[in-house]
């Protein structure tokens, strides 16, 4: 039995099997994933397709992909891979593939007349949170060319004072609006909606909603024609490929959406039709051994392609409140580690600030680096300078150094997963972002836990209504131990001192 973060040195592994960087690598027509800079055994590593290759895991995939009720709490498919298909109507019921058809072409059509300018818009306003958010925002910052005759601004929580600063800035007649619910009811949402559609002065024709729920957008004022609907077995973190992402698509371009998609549907052949030797079961095997057999918490996503920064926090969402359960499947309590906490972010930011605690801290944290080999740029040499740190915090995190001065010693011995792409391009991202939702089902099969729903954020969503009332004096909080700051809070709004 491995003791909790493993004493196996990653360095001996390394120096007694040469050839262990390519046979722990796994490849994909875009991407190249190295696993061996982890504690993993070669033979663990080889055993892992054959692991992939039982029946059990070949049923969760094509449960998945038939349309099963894969969400059992919620009772429903996850099908967002038809979002993506090419043919709608070979990946999803006949109803539903109809409404992924329609809201797929009235996007393409609304994105083309953003992204050249006929729509008579200079910025668009996002307004989403969480899945609404994370993923179009993204695939904007990672492929945004500055072709589009648009801005876009992303507006996720409720910051009065950045809205003030916009409207002193945008002009309502060269401004829409993108409101971006599933539900069309998440509250932060529709505050800041409901002030913008009075902002823009009674100008429904530049008002969208993609949501699936289309009743309560036109409850809303949103003109029908322009309802982007989606079907409700979406899952918020996995609608980035529907209507979701309309600002995205009118930023980056209809045809570099279309490649997007194409990418991600790649993904989707790839993990259907050879499960074990697919990327995303590399991924998954990894991480389920690093959190479940080596028990490490975390889990660092650090990219070196500087237009991939958010991923990080793209993958907060995904990994965590996927995987973030402590019930299985059977309603039995879980007494083993499932989600790691995700942290990260751009990889040349994080070495002046975070790194210092991963190289010489007295805890270890698995570490996943990415980045990319050619570019495109006026400015190659900035890319090799990327890649050059790249490669190097690979190297001190898991070698370490020895020093005569204590102080500057470095324990190494920390996991790192590398994966590199060729170049960034829209088929590139979307292959990436597809397989990580596919390692994310393929954890949550093996760890037995449900990777669809999420509670817990339901739970804090609903006390919130309650302290909301508390705080405008209409009841008693939910929680009376919360009660003194609740009535600390209303004197300073009531402009009176207190301790």
């Amino acid at each position: 039995m491995l003791r909790k973060n493993n004493n196996r040195s990653i360095q001996s592994l390394l120096k007694s099997d040469p050839g262990r960087s390519h046979s722990m690598t796994r490849s994909s027509p875009r991407w190249r994933f190295d696993a061996s800079r982890t504690p993993l055994l070669a033979e663990e590593w080889r055993a892992m397709s054959a692991d992939a290759a039982t029946e059990t895991a070949q049923e969760a995939i094509d449960a998945l992909f038939s349309g099963a009720v894969v969400n059992p709490s919620e009772r429903q498919p996850a099908l967002h891979m038809a979002l993506r298909a090419a043919h709608p109507a070979e990946a999803a019921p006949a109803d539903d593939a109809e409404t992924i058809e329609r809201s797929r072409r009235r996007l393409l059509d609304l994105a083309s007349r953003l992204h050249d300018g006929r729509a008579g818009i200079r910025t668009l306003l996002h307004i989403g949170i969480g899945g609404s958010d994370l993923g179009p925002r993204l695939v904007a910052d990672a492929l945004d060319s500055g072709t589009s005759a648009i801005d876009v601004e992303w507006l996720t929580t409720l910051d009065a004072d950045r809205v003030q600063r916009l409207q002193q800035t945008l002009d309502p007649a060269t401004t829409g609006m993108v409101v971006a619910s599933k539900s069309f009811s998440t509250v932060e949402t529709l505050t800041q909606a409901a002030h913008w559609r009075d902002w823009l002065g009674g100008r429904p024709d530049r008002i969208w909603a993609a949501t699936a729920s289309p009743e309560k957008a036109a409850e809303f004022g949103v003109l029908p024609e322009n309802v982007l609907a989606f079907p409700s077995w979406t899952g918020g973190r996995f609608s980035l490929w529907s209507s979701v992402g309309l600002s995205a698509a009118a930023l980056i371009g209809p045809e570099r959406w279309q490649q997007l998609l194409r990418g991600a549907a790649q993904a989707d052949r790839a993990v259907r039709e050879a499960v074990g030797d697919s990327l995303a079961f590399a991924m998954a095997g990894c991480i389920d051994a690093l959190v479940r057999r080596f028990e490490f918490a975390t889990l660092g996503v650090v990219s070196y392609e500087p237009r991939l920064r958010l991923l990080a926090e793209y993958l907060q969402q995904l990994v965590m409140e996927s995987l973030g359960k402590s019930t299985g499947l059977d309603g039995a309590s879980l007494c083993r580690p499932t989600s790691p906490l995700v942290f990260g972010g751009a990889g040349t930011d994080l070495q002046h600030s975070l790194f210092q605690a991963l190289h010489q801290g007295t805890t270890r944290h698995p570490m996943l680096l990415l980045g990319t080999s050619s570019t495109d740029s006026a400015m190659p040499g900035w890319r090799h300078e990327q890649l050059a740190h790249l490669l190097g915090q690979a190297s001190a995190l898991v070698n370490g150094r020895d020093d005569e001065q204590r102080e500057r010693s470095l324990p190494g011995n920390n996991p790192v997963m590398l994966m590199l792409a060729r170049a960034l391009d829209p088929e590139t991202v979307g292959e990436l972002l597809a397989t990580f939702e596919h390692a994310v089902y393929l954890l949550g099969i093996g760890w037995d836990i449900n990777p669809f729903d999420q509670w817990g954020v339901e739970e804090g969503k609903r006390l919130a209504v309650g302290f909301r009332q508390a705080l405008e004096g209409e009841s008693s909080s939910p929680d009376p131990s919360l009660d003194a700051l609740v009535e600390w809070i209303r004197a300073q709004g009531d402009g009176k001192t207190g301790q």
